[in-house]
């Protein structure tokens, strides 16, 4: 009923508003009484103990004595096992978390559970509570079977009163007018469901537009592609019938070709057997029948390098140009081409016995020849050791003699060069901030003007102590004649000599500013008598309203020097506690003045 009336109060407020009644009409507000009274704070901590609560917080959870989890005949996680099972218990409790993690692994990532939703996976499981059985209640009727049958029926007296008959007058017609708005509303909820509907509708033609027109690419796409697999299958034929042909031809290719490595294998046997018969050959047969003596130009030490080439051309394994097969066809078709038919000297095999027994004879005269020549080959070695030993320690010496002298010259470098720094330093330092230092030029320059000004023009060029001995000699004599002057005149000229110095001080100022006037005065002439910039830019206009820019913070007042503060403490009117700096205008200006006439 409460919220029935608030629908009323806010429909009749809403009428008056439309039908341009405007009353000012001072009620008090209807506040309806709650037919159920909340819950203080403690109720909702701790509950009441007086109201029976219809169902716990498992209830209808699908969770009974056969799914519940009893978690008191578990063994619980928080014990420390014994000490001959803590092993077990380690490879175990690994075990177990290696199976919860494989389980959770499987789930996809926004499916796994993390610390707190994996201590609420089986919680109703946990909390299950069995609720208890209602019994049924026995009452007692103390009212006659009777009486209704006697009282149907029968009016029921009730006294008019005229506030509930205006009241309930008032309530039927809120609630008329309430179901007026609410059928406007319905009404216009009804249009707009017609509307979307219409729009819906369309959409759903565009769609099935997009969707034939997709339908048709997809047909088109799959017939291409299809006309594409079948060219690539024709083309995957032929491959594999030139795969085959170039299997064949490979067998052919590797039978030829361990043909052709066989025989260049017996071809070079048989040219080193022959180059080694031509060399144990006299030299006159050679000169006849050698290939490589029948050479124009060609001298002994040409033939000795020729005969070793050849001895490495055909020995197995020379380099990896002779191992290729282009490279055996082109050296077999060159000594074809080049060599004539090949002739020995030798006919019988005992020749060649003979030729060996000569060389060996050869061979032991060598030697023979060469232990003699041993001891002096031995003393000549032991004389170029000898040698090699004190060239060494000459050059060791040397090399010494070089590093003391490379280390003596390092260090008279850094020795000048550390002396060069502290000199600079000296002179840009100390030196220059005693001679050329804007105080000492300031102090020399006040010294002058007051050397000059109070005792005599300074063209003998004195120095600053001199200056300051003759200052100091005339204030004493200065000193001595005020003494003997009367009190009231010195203070009269005191006094005097304060306004002339405020006087000066004002002066200053007051030009000061002039100066900056006029600065300022050129600056804007300047700005104004320049040509307009115009820019050939174009304007971007904001499709949408700028950002208003925040207010820039106040800025902080500048702290004042200790001059401007003895310039606003003894020359101005300024109080620290009721003015503002910016009104007496102090800038760098008046602070040069006041270091001028300080």
């Amino acid at each position: 009923m409460s919220s029935v009336n608030l629908e009323v109060a806010q429909a009749e407020k809403s009428y008056e508003e439309h039908e341009g009644h405007v009353k000012t009409i001072f009620k008090k507000k209807y506040h309806p009484k709650a037919l159920i009274k909340p819950k203080t704070p403690i109720q909702r901590v701790f509950g009441n103990k007086n109201i029976v609560k219809d169902h716990y917080f498992t209830s209808g959870s699908k969770i009974d004595d056969v799914n519940q989890r009893d978690i008191l005949s578990e063994p619980s996680p928080f014990v420390y096992p014994k000490d001959l099972e803590t092993f077990s218990y380690r490879v175990m409790s690994k075990a177990w978390r290696d199976n919860l993690r494989r389980k959770e692994f499987r789930l996809k990532y926004n499916m796994r559970n993390n610390y707190q939703s994996r201590q609420n996976l089986d919680i109703l499981n946990r909390l299950f509570v069995k609720e208890p059985e209602l019994q049924s209640m026995k009452t007692i009727l103390d009212i006659d079977p009777n009486f209704f049958t006697i009282v149907e029926g029968r009016p029921i007296g009730e006294k008019f009163n005229v506030r509930d008959y205006i009241r309930d007058l008032r309530e039927c017609l809120r609630s008329k007018i309430v179901a007026g708005y609410r059928e406007d509303e319905v009404i216009l909820i009804e249009e707009n469901f017609i509307e979307e509907q219409r729009i819906i509708d369309e959409i759903k033609s565009r769609y099935q537009s997009y969707v034939d027109t997709f339908e048709e690419f997809l047909s088109n796409d799959h017939s291409t592609s299809m006309e594409l697999l079948r060219q690539a299958e024709k083309e995957a034929t032929k491959a594999f019938e030139k795969y085959e042909v170039y299997r064949e031809l490979s067998k052919d290719y590797g039978a030829l070709k361990a043909q052709v490595y066989n025989l260049e294998e017996k071809w070079r046997n048989c040219k080193m057997y022959q180059k080694f018969l031509y060399l144990v050959s006299p030299l006159h047969w050679r000169k006849v029948h050698d290939y490589y003596h029948l050479k124009p130009g060609s001298s002994h030490q040409s033939l000795i390098e020729t005969e070793s080439s050849i001895f490495e051309k055909y020995r197995l394994g020379a380099g990896s140009e002779a191992n290729t097969l282009d490279a055996m066809i082109k050296m077999f078709l060159e000594d074809c081409a080049t060599q004539k038919e090949p002739l020995l000297y030798f006919k019988e095999p005992y020749e060649l016995l003979k030729v060996f027994r000569f060389i060996e004879l050869q061979n032991l005269n060598s030697l023979l020849h060469s232990e003699e020549l041993a001891i002096p080959l031995e003393n000549v070695r032991e004389g170029m050791l000898e040698a090699q030993k004190k060239f060494d320690e000459q050059i060791t010496s040397v090399q010494e003699i070089i590093d003391s002298l490379i280390g003596e010259i390092v260090w008279e470098e850094q020795r000048a060069r550390s002396l060069e720094e502290l000199a600079m330093e000296l002179i840009n330092g100390e030196f220059r901030k005693l001679i050329s230092d804007e105080e000492v030029l300031s102090m020399y320059v006040f010294v002058e003007d007051v050397y000059e000004t109070r005792i005599a023009p300074n063209d003998a060029n004195l120095s600053v102590g001199d200056m300051m001995k003759a200052i100091e000699m005339n204030y004493r004599h200065f000193l001595i004649q005020l003494d003997e002057l009367p009190q009231d005149k010195v203070q009269k000229a005191e006094s005097e000599c304060y306004a002339e110095e405020a006087r000066i001080m004002e002066i200053a100022v007051d030009a000061a500013k002039k100066v900056l006037q006029v600065e300022s005065l050129a600056k804007t002439l300047k700005r104004v008598l320049e040509p307009r910039f115009i820019s050939d830019k174009r304007v971007f206009h904001p499709r949408s309203p700028l950002p208003t820019k925040p207010d820039k913070p106040p800025t902080p007042p500048r702290i004042l020097t200790k001059d401007e503060t003895d310039y606003l403490s003894f020359f101005t009117d300024y109080c620290r506690h009721t003015d503002k700096v910016e009104n007496f205008e102090i800038d760098e200006a008046v602070n040069d003045l006041v270091k001028r006439f300080k």
